[in-house]
């Protein structure tokens, strides 16, 4: 397995993926997927093809015009059970993610290249790039924001605070900064796809 296009694949995961279990109405038996939601449709083709290349299995994508919302999200899921107990054997979370979601055990072995390709994978799906050329991450999961701030200290040596917001008084989020020299490191790795 290419550890290079796994580790940009779960980083676009841990930012718009997660792993469903479904009951089906009809017999009542489940289905285990794998999907990935983001209303930019290269970034749908892009995880579609790693995920193509590294499990052999194309997928399927389609558009989701949801009520009250400008734009249209484009969602891939795979069915297969196979690659949806690989992943969770990675340590991705089943189910909502926003409490359990950390970086993935097998991303911690990895070397360098992978680890920025995995920050780059987050950071292009839940990331929010600056004009002044910052990344900044606002996302509801802390312990996974942590391990970002971790990851960060290892590739760059520094050590970058995470800040907490509470919306409508009772909702929390979190928010990390990567500098401009770290974001320029992170978004120019790249694959030999």
């Amino acid at each position: 397995m290419d550890n290079k296009k796994l580790a940009l694949l779960l980083g676009m995961l841990c930012g718009d993926g997660c792993l469903v279990i479904r009951t089906k109405s009809k017999g009542g038996y489940k289905c285990y997927s794998t999907d990935f939601c983001n209303s930019n449709m290269d970034l749908i083709t892009q995880f579609q093809n790693l995920f193509h290349e590294l499990f052999e299995i194309k997928g399927n994508y389609y558009s989701d015009k949801r009520p009250n919302k400008k734009k249209i999200v484009y969602v891939f899921r795979s069915y297969s059970r196979d690659i949806f107990d690989k992943i969770a054997g990675w340590g991705f979370p089943v189910g909502l993610k926003k409490f359990k979601l950390r970086i993935p055990e097998i991303i911690w072995h990895m070397g360098r290249e992978e680890k920025l390709l995995f920050l780059k994978g987050f950071s292009i799906t839940d990331g929010s790039i600056k004009d002044s050329g910052h990344i900044v991450f606002h996302i509801a999961s802390k312990r996974f924001l942590e391990d970002i701030s971790n990851l960060i200290y290892e590739l760059f040596g520094l050590r970058k605070p995470i800040k907490e917001y509470i919306q409508k008084e009772k909702y929390y989020s979190y928010q990390l900064i990567l500098n401009k020299g770290g974001a320029q490191e992170v978004l120019s790795s790249h694959l030999n796809m």
